[in-house]
């Protein structure tokens, strides 16, 4: 049935009137109306292919839209894993080379200058070596554990544990870096038991990397709280600390890979940009939930969920 908004309205309208008009008068002269009738035959079939056209011309306009989206969508995919590609040599170029000349430097200086150092001098540089190394080994597990994660390759080993003595060895761990900026760590625990279902190794790399986080970024002479608390549902830690803040736009982007934020360590402390990449990744697949809260120049705050196990 053609309408108004019909794209052949006009020319169906020009046919049917034919069409009529044929009828009307093929009684009085068959000869006549037997042309017409043929020429409208021949036109409604001409119409016919016409839209047959027009509608296979729309199909094809439709897939070529949907071909160039589709385009379109892999230049966006090719540019953002070229920029991470950028931002990984990056960090192969800068983060890893910077640790390796420490350690060439230090072992060289050792071995030419071995007969005139002291033994407090020797120490000195072995300590900054072995700093060089880990600073290392931090970055190539890093990697390591992004990999696993985006290639689908995290071996979970999901148990009930008590969650109170791992958050209790890291409190400990850390006291003495806190004490050496300055920083008083605090602890508080509502219960004596906190039960989840998670993998231990996975949620001490977590807890691990906000700790040393809240350390790395706190101002001189602040303070850091570790809460650990549940209800009837969840149980719930916190890591808070008293530094710059972040931003709107610093919050937007505070889980993503590679993510450079505004803020710098206080103690010149490194870091590659993945750590938090890797907790966003490690808690969502222990089945919680990760999240933070901040404002400018009011300190941060991340906290953690887990089910809670009765």
């Amino acid at each position: 049935m053609a309408t108004k908004d019909t794209l052949f309205y006009n020319e169906e309208q020009v046919l049917q009137k034919t069409v009529d008009v044929i009828k009307r008068f093929k009684d009085q002269d068959t000869e006549f109306c037997t042309v017409y009738e043929q020429l409208a035959k021949n036109y409604k079939k001409l119409l016919k292919h016409t839209k047959l056209l027009v509608k296979m011309g729309d199909r094809q306009q439709n897939h070529l839209t949907n071909l160039a989206a589709k385009i379109e969508a892999k230049n966006q995919e090719l540019v953002r894993l070229n920029q991470e590609k950028n931002e990984f040599l990056g960090i192969v170029a800068h983060d890893l080379r910077n640790p390796l000349n420490g350690i060439q430097g230090g072992a060289g200086y050792i071995l030419e200058e071995f007969e005139n150092l002291s033994k407090k001098e020797v120490i000195e540089m072995a300590k900054m070596i072995e700093q060089a190394s880990y600073q290392m080994l931090y970055l190539v597990n890093n990697l390591l554990d992004v990999n696993a994660i985006e290639s689908g390759k995290i071996n979970l080993s999901l148990k009930i544990i008590d969650l109170l003595p791992t958050v209790q060895a890291l409190f400990t761990h850390y006291e003495k870096n806190a004490n050496a900026k300055n920083l008083s760590l605090q602890f508080y625990s509502q219960k004596q038991k906190y039960l989840i279902f998670v993998d231990k190794n996975m949620i001490n790399q977590v807890l691990d990397n906000l700790i040393s986080n809240a350390i790395k970024y706190s101002p001189l002479g602040s303070k850091i709280y570790i809460r650990l608390s549940h209800n009837c549902q969840q149980v719930r830690c916190e890591v808070q600390d008293e530094g710059p803040g972040l931003s709107e736009s610093d919050q937007k982007n505070l889980f993503g890979k590679f993510a450079r934020l505004t803020p710098e360590p206080t103690a010149h402390e490194h870091s590659t940009g993945l750590g938090l990449f890797i907790v966003k990744k490690l808690v969502t697949a222990m089945n919680g939930k990760v999240w933070c809260e901040s404002y400018l120049g009011k300190g941060t705050t991340f906290v953690i969920t887990f089910p809670i196990i009765s």
